[in-house]
């Protein structure tokens, strides 16, 4: 006696679950790869991971396998369905039909490759999986490796070293910089964010003969009240030692 692999509609069951197999009068024997076939075609991509999980949860309750059974009868019979559309006559009035019988089950056994961790389907299957992965992976490589190039053009061989203890005194000239004004009002320099004027200060400065920490310096532009400033976060006015300041009031 075969396994039963699908949970059937039972006899004169007029509430089924919509996926249980069978008709009104319950599952002619060995008929039961004919019924599940046949609901695939009803249902859209976001359903087939609901309807695999509902027959395969029914499969293991029985004891009759485990779930790489399962995977690799229902993978056979969704095969053997789209060959056997294959080989229909492309002429006949059912064509169209068929095509879309077989577009649908494809699709559905994608989504049986996604369980697969037991590399159970064909190798042709399995290495055409990997070739592809193996092409994004190098796509994603050669993406990367542009973004490398592109970064590599702002590297500086050697970081300007900022003079004794006065890194509070270059964040208090950057800051300025940062509320320069035009002689129309409009302001020097257009940001929506402090990050870019933090961030190139970490990046092409030196300090007491290390790389400056953009935690460090992001804290002196962070917007708060004087009484919440954290610790090194507020520029002393000794520190002060440069004003930005137009031309006609130099």
């Amino acid at each position: 006696m075969g396994l039963n692999y699908f949970k059937s509609r039972k006899r004169l069951d007029f509430s089924p679950h919509p996926f249980d197999v069978g008709n009104i009068l319950g599952l002619k024997r060995r008929y039961g790869n004919n019924h599940f076939l046949l609901k695939i075609y009803g249902l859209d991509k976001a359903g087939f991971e609901e309807y695999y999980t509902y027959h395969l949860n029914y499969f293991l309750s029985t004891g009759q396998g485990s779930e790489k059974d399962f995977l690799a009868h229902v993978w056979y019979i969704v095969q053997k369905r789209i060959e056997h559309f294959e080989r229909k006559d492309p002429f006949s009035s059912g064509h169209p039909q068929h095509l879309s019988n077989i577009e649908k089950l494809t699709e559905f056994q994608q989504y049986l490759g996604t369980r697969d961790k037991w590399n159970i389907r064909p190798n042709d299957v399995l290495l055409k999986e990997k070739d592809g992965k193996i092409g994004e992976l190098e796509t994603h490589i050669e993406g990367l490796q542009k973004r490398i190039v592109e970064l590599s053009k702002h590297e500086v061989s050697q970081k300007i070293l900022i003079q004794d203890d006065h890194l509070p005194t270059l964040i208090d000239l950057v800051r300025q910089l940062r509320d320069l004004k035009l002689p129309n009002g409009r302001k020097l320099l257009m940001c929506d964010h402090d990050s870019p004027y933090y961030k190139l200060v970490a990046r092409y400065f030196s300090y007491e003969g290390k790389d400056v920490s953009s935690d460090t310096v992001r804290n002196y532009f962070v917007k708060k009240k004087e009484e919440e400033a954290t610790k090194g976060s507020k520029v002393r006015e000794g520190m002060k030692l440069f004003r930005i300041v137009p031309v006609d009031q130099a």
